[in-house]
């Protein structure tokens, strides 16, 4: 039952996606549509055991990359491994950071929340016994805090085995990132793209380097990256441009797996699912009565919620295996877009624009703000 259940989730998301595309059907209808096939398989499995035991998922991931780690010698393990989580102060990052933790990593807590993110590290060291959990500040919207923590991250690692890009922020107001960018599209995107392009010559020479990218479904809510959704705030909108910046990660997520196939590093993208986290708080049904009650029962609960997310960070089966889409611990529906090479080279581009022309570089602050000379 229980592959059956995922395979026909998955295929009833498909047709969606194909229909939403080649009739031109209004978002609303396809947003509809998938929210109530995510819910099908929410409700469903809550009836069927085996599709209950995320603990018993966990914990095989976890045996499996330790004995894998057992069978390559002493030289390898020897090494230590380090893992980054962004967002590990709740939710999804922080089940993740625990199974990793568990799994034998160094694990870093990257969280923009110090006081929240001093609590998850309390909680993780109390439930699993281990000193090998590392908080630092870390906030994607600051292009200065995140160039101060890969600084930091290098100044104290050599290696960088699997890095988690969890964090983000949903369905948000307007608002910008302290560099002047629509704060969805900064932060869950342009903040991460920052940081594992900084990241990566440490990356390229370390062991059996992993990249894992929270994606979403609500990628293909949208047709395409519309750039003017990103620039525009008289376009924006708050639904549309968190979907936006879902598609640019999923897309940018297949950019990087062509750019590093020459390299050891793997790179995959995943959805979570319906989970209970702290994401939809600014959704306006939310408010309603009941409503937060009824989704905690019928949405999955962090800890299954984060079982695909450990599932490409620690399992044997993902060994090699670059530029996937998965869902249910097993690959899903792609938007169509995220796959095209000049779709991708097109957002890298824009990206480099954006930074390039929001980046507040030191040089140019001291050249402002230093003493002047005649």
């Amino acid at each position: 039952m229980s592959k059956l259940l995922r395979d026909l989730t998955d295929a009833y998301e498909r047709a969606g996606i194909w229909l939403y595309r080649a009739l031109w059907l209004p978002g609303v209808l396809l947003a509809i549509h998938l929210s109530l096939c995510e819910s099908f398989y929410c409700l469903v499995q809550r009836f069927f055991p085996s599709e209950n035991k995320a603990d018993q998922q966990i914990n095989t991931y976890i045996r499996q990359y330790r004995q894998n780690i057992s069978q390559q010698g002493s030289k390898v393990q020897s090494i230590p491994r380090v893992a980054i989580v962004t967002g590990a102060n709740g939710d999804i990052g922080l089940e993740t950071a625990r199974a990793i933790g568990r799994a034998g990593f160094t694990t870093i807590l990257a969280c923009r929340n110090l006081k929240r993110g001093q609590r998850a590290l309390r909680e993780l060291q109390d439930t699993t016994g281990l000193n090998t959990f590392v908080l630092m500040e870390l906030d994607l919207s600051s292009f200065m805090s995140i160039e101060r923590f890969v600084n930091d991250f290098l100044k104290a690692h050599t290696q960088l085995n699997l890095l988690v890009c969890n964090a983000g922020t949903a369905f948000s107001h307007y608002d910008t990132t302290y560099d002047g960018l629509e704060s969805q599209f900064g932060t869950n995107y342009v903040g991460h793209y920052m940081l594992i392009n900084r990241l990566l010559p440490l990356m390229k020479q370390s062991l059996s380097p992993r990249i894992t990218i929270a994606s979403s479904i609500a990628a293909c809510m949208v047709n395409q990256i519309d750039y003017s959704r990103v620039t525009d705030v008289w376009r924006f909108n708050r639904f549309i441009n968190y979907s936006t910046s879902k598609l640019a990660l999923l897309t940018y997520s297949n950019a990087l797996a062509r750019q590093l196939r020459n390299t050891s590093i793997t790179v995959n993208a995943f959805h979570p699912g319906l989970v209970q986290t702290s994401l939809y708080r600014n959704m306006a049904f939310s408010m309603l009565p009941g409503i937060h009650e009824f989704r905690n029962w019928l949405w999955l609960d962090q800890k299954k919620g984060s079982v695909t997310s450990i599932y490409l960070a620690l399992s044997t089966d993902l060994e090699g295996k670059s530029g996937g889409y998965y869902a249910r611990e097993q690959p899903t529906a792609v938007h169509p877009d995220s796959v095209l090479v000049d779709v991708q080279d097109r957002l890298c581009k824009f990206t480099e624009v954006l930074v390039a022309s929001n980046t507040h570089a030191p040089s140019l602050l001291d050249s402002i703000n230093g003493p002047r000379s005649d």
